[in-house]
């Protein structure tokens, strides 16, 4: 609400600023309009009374030329400083604009948050007093064991997302050596299949492992990012479709679901800080939005593309290209 009012009162400011020049405008230029007349009316007086006509008629073209001059630079002067009254209400409004996505933004990402990490927090507590408070049988037990290292690994990524997106805004240092993209891509898929046992993983890898120049932590982030990503997202009982291949000079990855999908006018904002699509009051699936963004934010820095596309009938694929080693 001080936002609102403070941009209102800057455009009355503005406006009131933008009156008051048309009207010196105006009154600029009816008093030059009647010196304009009054001049003239002497120099035609002084040319009746039959002094000098050459140096008469002179001073009447001096009078003509004044004249116009004052009224091109009082035009002149009005029409800058119009157009920058203008500009200045364009930068405001879209200055405005800026802070109420941003706020949303982090209104979203803290409706977001902390639901993520309540979630695991109260499944944590709830089983460990189950543990605590009654004699369960062995099978039980492994059971809730099993849910609480289950919680604590969604709880260690979230942590470790808000690390990587922490450090990625404060100019972290990349150290990049050579990688072999297959094996990169097989051990996160590896875990990720130990954590989530119910997700069917299809890997396609063409040809020799693919090396390229990478950070080995920002890689492992960008992988797991995208195939959580996909996971998060996708239909019950669908398969996730991981691809990596050589297109020269890049090395692609791409990660194809059957989920939800993207709309088209939602895919250049995905990439966006704490962006997600939806609305966080009713949206179902769970999330901090920066995923995408830390996946984005690494394959910028290794000089590569990150691309969204429909996956035909149903989903999206999210490709990642990466520039292939020079040195193999």
């Amino acid at each position: 609400k001080v936002r609102s009012k403070m941009k209102y009162l800057s455009y009355g400011v503005m406006v009131y600023m933008l009156l008051a020049l048309i009207w010196w405008a105006v009154l600029l230029s009816r008093n030059n309009q009647t010196l304009y007349e009054h001049k003239l009316a002497l120099s035609t007086c002084i040319s009746s009374q039959g002094i000098d006509t050459q140096s008469s008629a002179h001073n009447i073209d001096k009078i003509h030329q004044f004249y116009k001059r004052n009224q091109i630079m009082i035009l002149g002067e009005g029409v800058v400083f119009g157009i920058l009254l203008v500009l200045g209400m364009w930068f405001i409004q879209k200055a405005y604009n800026k802070e109420i996505v941003s706020t949303i933004k982090q209104k979203n990402f803290l409706l977001s948050i902390t639901h993520e990490l309540k979630s695991p927090i109260a499944a944590i507590n709830l089983t460990t007093e189950t543990l605590i408070k009654r004699s369960l049988s062995p099978k039980m037990t492994v059971e809730l064991h099993e849910s609480i290292l289950k919680e604590s690994t969604r709880l260690e990524k979230l942590i470790s997302n808000l690390l990587m997106a922490a450090k990625l805004d404060h100019d972290y240092k990349y150290h990049f050596e050579k990688c072999l993209l297959h094996e990169k891509v097989a051990y996160c898929i590896k875990r990720l299949k130990l954590q989530n046992p119910e997700t069917e993983i299809i890997s396609e890898f063409e040809g020799d492992d693919i090396s390229i120049d990478a950070d080995h932590e920002a890689m492992i982030s960008l992988i797991n990012n995208l195939l959580e990503n996909s996971i998060k997202y996708s239909e019950h009982q669908t398969a996730i479709r991981v691809k990596v291949e050589t297109v020269p000079p890049f090395a692609v990855l791409s990660v194809a679901d059957e989920g939800i999908g993207i709309p088209d006018h939602e895919k250049a904002k995905v990439t966006a800080q704490f962006y997600r699509v939806g609305n966080e009051n009713t949206r179902q699936t769970k999330g901090t939005g920066l995923g995408l963004y830390i996946a984005n934010k690494i394959i910028m820095a290794h000089h590569g593309k990150l691309t969204i596309s429909d996956n035909i009938p149903q989903g999206t694929i999210v490709s990642v290209s990466i520039p292939l080693s020079k040195n193999k």
